[in-house]
């Protein structure tokens, strides 16, 4: 009964969920949770929405979810965008997880025989670690900045202070 129901409703939780995480992190969120954020949301929530409304079918195996594979390989791009310049760990870990569903894309273009429920799983489940992620990063945030205050969002690259110094 528990697993059916959450079973049911669990995009819905996770579209909502994001977009409250996406409105706090826009009021005491940096840059880089910012980005991340808008990243996931741009990526994986208002695309489902948006092939809903155009009427395209399934998302996942209809005619255009080739759609879905190249919103999922400019997720990835841009998360390890973000992942390399953050001033944060945590990036470097949602992008892996973007890995790992850029991994299932490439398997089922590459094996005819792929379980369906194994191919949604690596596709999508990683996406609610990602959430997950953004939201325990979001909070060492704000925790390291109550505590050390205001720090760094972005590293600085040699080839940036090369700039400056000239």
């Amino acid at each position: 009964m528990i697993v059916e129901l959450f079973n049911e409703y669990r995009a819905p939780a996770q579209h909502i969920a994001s977009i409250l995480l996406a409105m706090a992190i826009w009021r005491w969120g940096a840059s880089p949770e910012r980005w991340l954020i808008g990243l996931f949301v741009g990526t994986m929530v208002v695309p489902i929405y948006v092939y809903d409304l155009l009427g395209l079918g399934n998302l996942n195996f209809g005619r255009f979810a080739w759609i879905w594979v190249v919103l999922d390989i400019v997720a990835m791009l841009a998360f390890v965008a973000v992942a390399l310049n953050a001033n944060r760990n945590y990036p470097l870990w949602i992008a892996a997880f973007q890995l790992v569903a850029i991994g299932a894309h490439a398997v089922r273009g590459l094996v005819d025989a792929v379980s369906t429920f194994a191919y949604l799983l690596l596709s999508i489940g990683p996406s609610y670690c990602q959430l997950l992620l953004i939201f325990a990063g979001f909070l060492r945030h704000l925790r390291r900045e109550r505590r050390f205050g205001p720090y760094r969002d972005w590293r600085i690259t040699r080839d940036r202070i090369a700039l400056f110094q000239t």
